[in-house]
């Protein structure tokens, strides 16, 4: 898949519940007048990617058009048609947080809907009942497919959103989805009374391998579980994940055993090979997509894939040595693995 970062504003990051939102700071950096993804930027990325061949594969599986808020670019319609000239599988992703159905981030939510590109969301409980719950409801008027993602703080959230979930959808009466979710809520329960302090690995033992998705020809739903994380005010990302304070938390880095799963392009065309937007300070880059030429691309994936190897070797070095955290010189975080 590749991410690409459309819009840098986004109309929550004022909210005290984004407090430790892990791209705002990244994002910020970029200056007013580069906060919108131009059309024309969007077309050079688009050529790019049709003739760097590692990125217009990954495109084919899907490009995710997000931010920031991807809504609040006025001409994010546009874009997304630019890139529907790669792949049809095209998606943006939303807070969905809007007041009214008058507001111009819900016409081109609409829009894009329109053009069969997929519109994904972000649950928030605390606007749930006034703005998401009633542009979900019109959203699944006009697609019959949607990935909620629900991000979690701790194991009692995580448990009130998949509530909020499963409410809405068993009043809808869509019972495929409605099971999934039923079977969500009460592994979700039986931690919450029975293991409220696990860590991630008893987490991931007790969840097993409960389905991702509930299909069915008519609806198509998928759920993704992140847990949230702090970052510091230098932008590095805390050793412990706040769902699981006693756990470390390490993130499995597929570029460095060879395989580019998830590629994200930068509003600034940099790119680097994982949902990643900058906070988590990994200094191999991969190429400028706006920039440079394809055969530079290839030879500084080249470059970079060694680099992540060597780091992550040392990053295990470290942590069998007790020194966890250790920052190696190829620039790779010490919680990548």
């Amino acid at each position: 898949m590749l991410s690409i970062f459309v819009e840098t504003s986004c109309n929550r990051y004022n909210r005290d519940e984004c407090i430790s939102c892990h791209v705002y700071e990244p994002l910020m950096e970029h200056p007013v007048s580069e906060w919108h993804l131009t059309t024309d930027q969007a077309r050079n990325m688009a050529e790019k990617i049709k003739n760097v061949e590692v990125l217009n594969t990954l495109a084919q599986q899907e490009i995710n058009l997000t931010g920031g808020e991807a809504s609040q670019n006025p001409d994010i319609v546009e874009i997304c048609k630019i890139f529907q000239t790669i792949t049809p599988h095209v998606c943006l992703h939303t807070n969905l947080d809007i007041l009214s159905e008058k507001s111009k981030r819900w016409s081109r939510l609409v829009e894009i809907m329109k053009l069969n590109a997929r519109v994904d969301i972000t649950l928030y409980p605390t606007v749930w009942e006034s703005s998401q719950k009633l542009f979900l409801e019109k959203m699944l008027e006009l697609q019959n497919k949607l990935i909620v993602n629900v991000v979690y703080e701790s194991l009692p959230d995580l448990k009130n959103q998949i509530g909020l979930l499963l409410n809405f959808f068993k009043g809808k009466g869509i019972t495929h989805v409605t099971e999934l979710l039923e079977t969500y809520a009460q592994k979700v329960a039986d931690l919450v009374s029975e293991h409220p302090n696990c860590d991630e690995k008893l987490f991931t033992v007790h969840m097993g391998d409960t389905e991702a998705f509930a299909s069915q020809p008519d609806f198509i739903f998928g759920i993704s579980l992140l847990p949230a994380f702090d970052v510091d005010k230098n932008g590095f990302r805390a050793m412990a994940s706040l769902p699981f304070p006693q756990d470390k938390y390490l993130i499995g880095c597929p570029a460095a055993r060879g395989s580019i799963d998830i590629m994200t392009i930068q509003q600034n065309g940099e790119m680097t090979p994982c949902c990643d937007v900058g906070n988590l300070k990994c200094q191999p880059k991969f190429g400028n997509v706006l920039e440079d030429s394809p055969k530079q691309i290839m030879e500084t994936m080249d470059t970079s894939m060694k680099l992540l190897a060597s780091g992550v070797r040392k990053n295990h070095k470290n942590i069998k040595a007790g020194k966890a955290g250790t920052r190696v010189e190829e620039g790779i975080p010490p919680y990548c693995q």
